[in-house]
């Protein structure tokens, strides 16, 4: 399978493209899989790349372990010097290879010189988990470390074979590769919507570690069904945890066809729990909100830097939130009772590391990266009721830096708005409504029905299905409101319809004073035929806090 762009590569190497073109070819070849196997080969052909080589180096060693990286670093220079061509890169090439660092190292290393000596590396270029589109950075690193476990555990009902492919297990998840085969041996390839399958999870007495069976996740990608445990919970600290588990596997139902697809799969801790290191913290700091923030440790495993915190209330804030829960409806009133973050991990230079960001708006902050899973946990009376909330928030390892900062960045809290636009659809037709209230400005621009059930996309990725009115808007929200939610639209005859808009999918930028711009949609539901007018309104709008001053450094390393 060739590229019709393939052959500007080299051009582009030798100078030969000019600005606009170069910058074409990037996007493009970031995007193309069959130009970033080209460019491995030309990887291959090309000599001292001095210049390329220790951009390379940085970049892997970010992700890589040190080990891995100066393998494979030193291989391609031994293999490079042996070149009769002599040539050196253009700077610029360095734009391309930044995107396709670690694809572009692994198939050079390949190409270069042969089969690899180095076990690591060859777990990482064979395994599964360096493939699947859902395995995070955290589990292509355990890869290149060596701590994926090949089970290849097979049953078969139906004429459908089930195996167990590969397993990757620490002391903070589980996670399992499986493949399909039909009759005849050939890949099967399976979504989510295909099978019905439940997990257990036993200890070495066989103790059922998760008897409600729940908390497990599935991702699909080229016909393999990925599927993880967080287990950090079960544990408390990493040494706690076993040194082997079980997890049993049931498949009823594949490709529509009922069965029983049973397997008992066995997981090895020890070698991920002998590198396995906690480092205490204690450090707690209260926000001029009232939210309470406390680091308690962070655990470094094979898969995971997780950092263990708790968030609750002030006493002051307790008292305030009931007072205002008191003139709020039961759901709005949950709201209120909710607090979110965002913070950074930051290097000794104070670089970027890693970051959670609890704003569905990635690009607003640029705080987050680098995240491997998050998971909460309330306490109190019921989960809406939660005075504190216990965190365990998952990055890319860096266990390799001898101290990090956390930052913290942002407080979010949400509040009552009062938000509402009377809009006539026969002048909407004609021209765009603007309408102010409560700090915001909106600009409203058409108006259609969706007459049928057919899934239909809406500002941008947003999918609706079911019949229903849809309004396109622009909108300026107030200062340091970064969201909006729980919106309703009331037609003249005093109907009431549930409205949605687009959960972050949407188009979200900053003005230049910080303001946050919206360009997206509003979905009525149920709405069936065009009303004289709407009124429309929003509920709750979620504020940024930045007066926020938290910094603690965290000694990993001598």
């Amino acid at each position: 399978m060739k590229c019709y762009k393939t052959n500007q590569l080299r051009l582009y190497f030798d100078g030969k493209l000019s600005s606009p073109d170069s910058e074409k070819l990037e996007q493009h070849v970031d995007q193309c899989v069959v130009c970033q196997n080209e460019l491995a080969l030309v990887m291959a052909g090309a000599s001292e790349a001095e210049e390329y080589l220790a951009e390379e180096e940085r970049l892997a060693e970010e992700l890589l372990s040190p080990q891995f990286t100066a393998l494979v670093m030193e291989k391609i220079r031994q293999q490079s010097t042996s070149r009769e061509r002599r040539k050196l890169w253009k700077k610029r090439s360095i734009n391309i290879m930044k995107k396709t660092a670690i694809a572009v190292a692994g198939l050079a290393a390949t190409i270069t010189f042969g089969t690899m000596v180095s076990p690591t590396f060859a777990n990482y270029v064979n395994s599964l988990f360096n493939t699947v589109q859902d395995a995070d950075g955290g589990m292509k690193k355990a890869a290149v470390e060596g701590y994926i476990q090949t089970i290849n555990k097979q049953v078969t009902d139906q004429g459908i074979t089930v195996i167990v492919k590969e397993a990757l297990a620490d002391p903070t998840r589980i996670a399992l590769i499986f493949d399909f085969v039909d009759k005849d041996g050939k890949k099967l390839a399976c979504t989510l919507d295909d099978i019905d399958v439940d997990f257990t999870l036993t200890d070495e007495t066989g103790q059922d570690l998760n008897p409600e069976g729940d908390g497990w996740t599935l991702g699909e990608y080229g016909g393999y069904i990925l599927v993880e445990q967080e287990v950090i919970e079960l544990f408390n600290t990493a040494q706690k945890s076993p040194d082997t588990l079980t997890v049993g596997v049931q498949f009823n139902d594949i490709k529509g066809k009922g069965g029983s697809w049973k397997l008992d799969v066995p997981i090895d801790m020890k070698k991920a729990k002998e590198v396995a290191k906690t480092v205490a913290i204690n450090r707690e700091y209260t926000s001029p909100q009232g939210v309470v923030v406390k680091l308690d440790k962070l655990t470094n495993v094979p898969s995971n830097s997780l950092l263990s915190l708790t968030t609750s209330w002030s006493e002051q804030r307790k008292k305030e939130y009931q007072s205002m829960a008191e003139n709020a409806s039961g759901e709005l009133g949950d709201y209120l009772n909710r607090h979110s973050l965002a913070y950074e991990i930051l290097d000794e230079n104070g670089k970027l590391l890693a970051g959670r960001d609890d704003t569905v708006l990635d690009s607003l902050n640029g705080v987050r990266k680098n995240a491997v899973t998050i998971t909460t946990k309330g306490e109190g009376d019921s989960e809406s009721d939660a005075m504190m909330w216990r965190w365990w928030d998952g990055f890319t390892p860096f266990a390799d830096q001898k101290k990090v900062t956390f930052k913290l960045h942002s407080i979010y809290l949400n509040e009552l708005a009062t938000f509402q636009g009377k809009l006539s659809l026969d002048a909407l037709s004609k021209q765009p409504v603007t309408v102010e209230s409560s700090g915001s400005r909106f600009t409203f621009h058409k108006f259609h029905l969706k007459t049928n059930d057919q899934q239909e996309k809406i500002a941008g990725r947003y999918e609706v299905r079911n019949k229903g009115g849809i309004i396109e808007f622009e909108a300026l929200l107030p200062k340091d409101i970064i969201y909006i939610t729980e919106w309703s639209a009331t037609d003249e005859t005093g109907k009431t319809y549930r409205v949605s808009m687009d959960n972050g999918d949407g188009e979200y930028v900053r003005d230049q004073d910080g303001r946050v711009r919206i360009k997206s949609a509003l979905y009525i539901n149920g709405l069936e035929k065009q009303p004289k007018e709407l009124t429309i309104s929003y509920a709750i709008q979620e504020r940024q806090y930045r007066d926020v001053d938290m910094e603690v450094p965290i000694q990993l390393g001598n």
